[in-house]
């Protein structure tokens, strides 16, 4: 009788790393692949530059992690790990909030592998919107492979049933539950709107960003609420009337739209490396 295979893990690595020693390895792995800087992310200010106390006690805390032979020097497979981000043709970035936190987590995909760099910030609720009040100087740093990258970005995000659960498409004809003018007052909006749009349990967004040389960045994104046991899925309409939609969808809906625009973002890669070799 044949054994069942046992599972890959979903986490290949995972540590814990100051925001200072993140920065770091981050400087050093640029430096060391000629790459130039690396923007902040969306929303993100740029990092400043460490006291000479910081950098001694990040390089320390990089070394005790046996991630650095000595001030300055990053180990090969470390340098390699985070180009992985840096590099990455295909990124993924999830922000969310739940319960007064809010989380961006950051995924670089190359070559089956990937990296996940994720930080929590406090937040608080402001309008329609959420403010970021301050953030851990905590990173946790991921290493899996991509065939898992749903199961490592999902234990990224709010723990919620409805928002990690395996994939699901939603219905084709679905309605939306809610529709918002732009511009509207939030405070004049009736139920069911009211309780949906400004007294939501968690929201997530996420956005694949596709970079192949010497074209354009193709991105996709997503936007999700969360209120009890409902997910909905978020988007807008453009045009003379600008509105708002919440429509109702099925636990697994984030799941199935990630996993989707992965595929696409590979079929873009390969059409545009298919056209360079003609």
């Amino acid at each position: 009788m044949t054994e069942p295979a046992t599972p890959r893990p979903i986490v290949l690595r995972r540590l814990q790393l100051s925001t200072a020693a993140w920065q770091l390895l981050c400087e050093s792995t640029s430096a060391t692949l000629g790459l130039p800087a690396t923007p902040p992310a969306e929303g993100a200010e740029a990092p400043a530059d460490l006291s000479d106390e910081a950098a001694a006690a990040g390089w320390s805390e990089l070394n005790k992690l046996d991630m650095s032979p000595a001030p300055g020097e990053v180990k090969r497979q470390w340098t390699g790990a985070v180009a992985l981000l840096l590099t990455a043709p295909i990124t993924v970035t999830a922000r969310a909030t739940y319960n007064g936190v809010s989380t961006t987590s950051v995924l670089g995909l190359r070559a089956g592998r990937g990296l996940a760099a994720h930080q929590r910030h406090l937040s608080e609720r402001e309008g329609q919107g959420t403010v970021i009040t301050g953030s851990e100087d905590s990173m946790e740093i991921t290493l899996f492979d991509e065939e898992n990258v749903w199961g490592a970005t999902a234990r990224l995000l709010p723990p919620l049933d409805v928002v990690r659960a395996a994939a699901k498409a939603a219905p084709l004809d679905a309605v939306p539950a809610v529709i918002v003018d732009a511009g509207t007052d939030p405070a004049t909006l009736p139920e069911p709107a009211a309780r949906l749009v400004t007294h939501e349990d968690a929201n997530i967004t996420l956005s694949v960003v596709t970079a192949a040389e010497g074209l354009p960045a193709r991105v996709w994104a997503g936007m999700w609420s969360v209120k009890g046991e409902q997910l909905y899925s978020v988007t807008t309409r453009s045009g003379d009337t600008p509105e708002l939609r919440l429509t109702e969808v099925p636990a697994g809906h984030i799941s199935n739209e990630l996993l989707f625009a992965v595929v696409g973002a590979h079929e873009a890669l390969a059409a545009a490396e298919k056209d360079a070799a003609k």
